[in-house]
């Protein structure tokens, strides 16, 4: 440590600027002389403050020398965050588009272009930074690509890779489904030069009408089926490393994924049980091993034949990434929390992803029933050895998310009413007064928690007026670390996963006010902490355009808008 103090500050602050941020914190409670240098030093306050926010500077583009000074991008990530809690973005702006064939990847956004004919067969790619420059604010043209010279049923893209994945539309007079799968760059839509081979042909292909396409460094997931029908016999998942063309993994009865991390997976199984009957759970895979050994059992009551899954991707911070690509200056960070979200007809299933990673990649965490499974996995977690702590259930509500509403760990969607969906503790407080409480212990419980935002109870119902006339965005933020903060009074940043007293006195105080004991028959029945109980802050804010879906991304949030061909764009930062 004698040695350290006696570097100069310039190296010091080298050496903690490159350092994880767990190992940034645990450095900077050493000593007075490291905690110096994290009050005065405004770029490790700006790392400490995009941690605790789940962020990260983007390592391949340098934003300081571009986007000002350190103290300067601070204050304006200050900004943006408390725009976010209010959801009062700093600019708006409407673009056309000529199809609603829609992708998004960082802060691009792909939209499909129609020929003559209003076939799609070509793209464009928007950087999302509204430009305030011009009379009517604009979004700008990155790329454009008319014609690919495919019949295109659906697309993703990743920039870092410059690759398109397009799966071909059929001729409509066609029984079967779509057979082939061309990759293509962005720059001029030409095959991929570093892919080994740049049209999949499938032997015996399906019909399919929709895919799910996910692209993770070298790894290409396609998830095949019809609509959201799940069962043991539909949804195919078919994964390849799109470099090399080695397939990795092709199975059917897969009702959604996700990825953890850029190597291990998360799957909505059906199986066939001891009964004969058909079992739906999640299989966790690591893409390194033939096959997967960790199955975790849902509560549903009965099997749910209408399934999807909504999540990000983990995101890529590759130096191949092109100089010129409009990307924010920040990503998400590698050891923050993110969800993936399970939404059935009738309930919305919110999933935290390290506590999965930790029991797929520990192979200690063992189910505590003795009882062997007579499903093929040597570890199967019933869903009170694994559920509750780790999710958190509601009833849709007439939410209406779409399928890029996850961003980390934030999800938004659009609801049909303007009714506030949550309590707060300042809202209980409030009708403590009005109550003929005293005021003390209002006050109390309004100064519970920094901030007021932190949801405490559900209402039990909305009224149809509000149903049919209001509409408002509502956001939920699952990233622990701003409500362990907030919940301890303390300053400290970074807190780590695992469960403290401020979660349990949340959870206490949710279930306290929450006016939702009666569950949906769609699961088993369980009291309400069986159902999950994982931490959030809900903001929700009243909004005059109704949208057929909302995606989320680290800077923006973007409408697509009902009955128009067009997107609204809001930024929430400067």
């Amino acid at each position: 440590m004698a040695l350290f103090q006696h570097l100069p500050e310039e190296i010091l602050l080298d050496i903690l600027v490159s350092l994880q941020i767990h190992d940034l914190l645990a450095c900077c409670a050493t000593c007075k002389s490291f905690q110096h240098l994290l009050k005065h030093s405004a770029l490790l306050q700006l790392i400490v403050e995009l941690a605790v926010q789940g962020l990260r500077l983007r390592t391949h583009i340098n934003v300081r020398d571009d986007d000002g000074s350190s103290v300067d991008i601070l204050n304006a990530f200050m900004r943006s965050q408390r725009a976010w809690k209010k959801i009062e973005p700093f600019k708006t702006a409407t673009v056309p588009m000529s199809r609603v064939e829609y992708e998004i990847c960082d802060r691009i956004f792909a939209h499909g272009l129609a020929n003559d004919e209003d076939d799609f067969r070509g793209f464009e790619f928007n950087d999302l930074k509204i430009n305030c420059k011009t009379v009517t604010r604009s979004i700008l043209t990155w790329k454009r690509i008319e014609d690919t010279g495919i019949d295109i049923l659906d697309y993703s893209f990743d920039v870092a890779n410059d690759l398109v994945v397009i799966v071909e539309d059929p001729d409509t007079n066609m029984i079967q489904g779509p057979n082939r799968v061309f990759l293509v760059t962005i720059s001029d839509g030409r095959p991929h030069p570093q892919a080994a081979t740049t049209c999949f042909s499938f032997i015996e292909p399906q019909y399919w009408d929709h895919c799910d396409i996910k692209i993770v460094d070298d790894y290409l997931a396609i998830l095949f089926r019809e609509g959201s029908h799940f069962s043991d016999s539909e949804g195919t998942l078919m994964i390849w490393n799109w470099k090399t063309g080695a397939a990795y993994y092709d199975r059917t009865g897969i009702g959604g994924y996700a990825f953890l991390s850029p190597d291990t997976l998360f799957l909505v199984v059906a199986i066939l049980d001891q009964h004969h009957g058909i079992t739906a759970g999640i299989e966790l895979l690591h893409l390194g091993k033939p096959k997967s050994d960790v199955f975790l059992a849902l509560p549903f009551s009965k099997f749910p034949f209408e399934i999807t899954v909504l999540s990000d991707k983990p995101t890529v911070d590759s130096p191949t990434i092109p100089k010129n690509a409009p990307l924010s200056p920040f990503v998400i960070e590698e050891t923050t929390e993110r969800i993936i979200v399970i939404q059935s007809e009738k309930s919305l299933l919110f999933i935290a992803c390290r506590p999965l990673l930790r029991i797929l990649l520990d192979e200690s965490i063992k189910p505590t029933s003795k009882k062997p499974s007579k499903l093929p996995y040597k570890r199967v977690f019933k869903w009170h050895q694994w559920g509750p702590d780790n999710t958190l259930w509601l009833r849709m509500w007439g939410l209406w998310p779409g399928f890029t509403a996850v961003s980390g760990a934030r999800f938004c969607s659009m609801m049909n009413s303007s009714q506030q969906l949550f309590f707060t503790n300042k809202d209980i407080a409030d009708g403590d007064k009005k109550k003929g409480l005293p005021e003390s212990k209002a006050k109390e419980d309004e100064d519970e928690d920094e901030l007021d935002s932190l949801a405490v109870g559900i209402r039990s119902e909305l009224t149809d007026t509000e149903e049919d006339e209001g509409r408002s965005i509502l956001i939920l933020d699952f990233n622990p670390r701003p409500i362990l903060r907030s919940a301890s009074k303390r300053e400290e940043v970074g807190a780590p996963d695992n469960t403290d007293n401020g979660e349990d006195n949340w959870w206490k105080r949710f279930r306290k006010h929450t006016k939702t004991a009666k569950l949906s028959s769609e699961f088993t029945k369980l009291n309400q902490s069986k159902v999950g109980k994982l931490p959030f802050r809900a903001y929700q804010r009243p909004m005059q355009r109704r949208y057929t879906d909302m995606i989320i991304t680290i800077d923006h949030i973007l409408g697509i808008v009902e009955g128009e061909t067009g997107y609204d764009v809001l930024q929430f930062v400067e």
